[in-house]
């Protein structure tokens, strides 16, 4: 009998105000291939579906209305709607996530690697200024996508160093809402794919 059956994840509260479910997992960056067990992912973790936690710094918040020019008109639940599909369709479950505090951003990526769980992290202003996010992430082992919206390097000149940037497996930036799907698929390639 699978040890995973009946379990239910708990669920955790996006920005959109939907519950997206929490699960774990490992692979390409993290992911964990299918254990023997019942087809699903090793029986220690509490779902069958891997975890990606897709982690939003200050003011992401406003984005659709936030100097459209630079960031365009989508809002973050749009693209965590679009990301959501995209996931399900990979066999991922998605824990999307933003706050203006730069504890919590330190708190969830210490969450993220303490299960070894890979972020898609936009830490917006924090990435030029947090050694505590750069800590966070060095001291939890936690595998980072740094994504953004803008080019930076084609902005102010403030905002071209990124103390992320060091200690992430990879950065994508100035593709708008795609730079996300973009670290998606950085996270997922080679890793199974859900059978419709």
């Amino acid at each position: 009998m699978c040890e995973n059956a009946g379990k239910t994840p708990a669920a955790d509260q996006s920005p959109s105000g939907r519950r997206t479910p929490k699960a774990s997992l490992g692979g390409p960056i993290g992911l964990r291939r299918p254990g023997p067990l019942c087809g699903q992912f090793d029986a220690a973790f509490d779902s069958p579906m891997p975890v990606i936690h897709v982690l939003n710094g200050p003011n992401l918040n406003l984005l659709g209305t936030r100097e459209p020019a630079t960031y365009g008109t989508v809002t973050l639940a749009q693209i965590e709607a679009q990301l959501q599909a995209k996931a399900k369709a990979k066999g991922v479950e998605l824990t999307f996530r933003q706050s203006n505090t730069e504890g919590d951003l330190v708190n969830w990526i210490q969450e993220a690697g303490a299960k070894g769980e890979p972020v898609i992290l936009n830490a917006g202003a924090y990435t030029h200024t947090s050694v505590a996010i750069h800590d966070a992430i060095r001291g939890s082992g936690a595998e980072v996508v740094e994504v953004h919206l803008s080019n930076v390097h084609a902005r102010e000149a403030f905002r071209h160093h990124s103390f992320i940037s060091s200690v992430a497996k990879g950065v994508i930036l100035g593709f708008g809402p795609l730079s996300y799907e973009l670290a998606l698929d950085a996270l997922t390639a080679g890793a199974p794919q859900k059978k419709s």
